[in-house]
């Protein structure tokens, strides 16, 4: 059996100290609105609020996960828009495309659009989220619904 020190930090549940593997997981969500002009075509998204980040792999200031141990990772990513907007968003593993999304709405209406890949990666590659060539209007992230990335080693 193999002991896993992980520290939480305040906003965590405790994790057990003792698992048979090492564990790399992190969720991480927007914790505003983002403007039109700012989620613009080709624009990372950036999910500031972190509440999981066990192998500290995720990185709030730019948006990426760089991978901490190489392995097979599932990794989910889902974004809100509404009133008119419509926005394509990829996950990308360092300069490669590997799931896209899109969402188009009415005046009005609402959508919640998410994505799901499972790859295997190497310690030090690049994973992030970034709007596609089509983004028009907000990139929701309130109450009412999350824009969020999430993602953890399965093998």
């Amino acid at each position: 059996m193999i002991f896993l020190q992980v520290v939480p930090n305040k906003s965590q549940k405790s994790v057990p100290r003792e698992l048979t593997r090492a564990v790399v997981a992190f969720y991480a969500y927007m914790s505003a609105n983002l403007p039109s002009d700012v989620a613009a075509p080709h624009h990372v998204l950036i999910f500031d609020h972190v509440r999981t980040n066990i192998g500290n792999g995720y990185h709030s200031s730019t948006g990426v996960f760089i991978v901490p141990e190489t392995g097979v990772y599932v990794f989910i990513w889902s974004f809100r828009n509404g009133d008119d907007g419509a926005h394509s968003s990829q996950l990308m593993i360092n300069s490669e495309e590997w799931g896209i999304t899109h969402s188009n709405t009415a005046v009005n209406a609402w959508s919640q659009s998410t994505g799901c890949v499972v790859a295997h990666v190497n310690k030090g590659d690049d994973v992030f989220v970034k709007t596609s060539g089509y983004s028009i209007g907000y990139i929701y992230s309130n109450f009412n619904g999350r824009t969020s990335f999430s993602g953890w080693k399965i093998g």
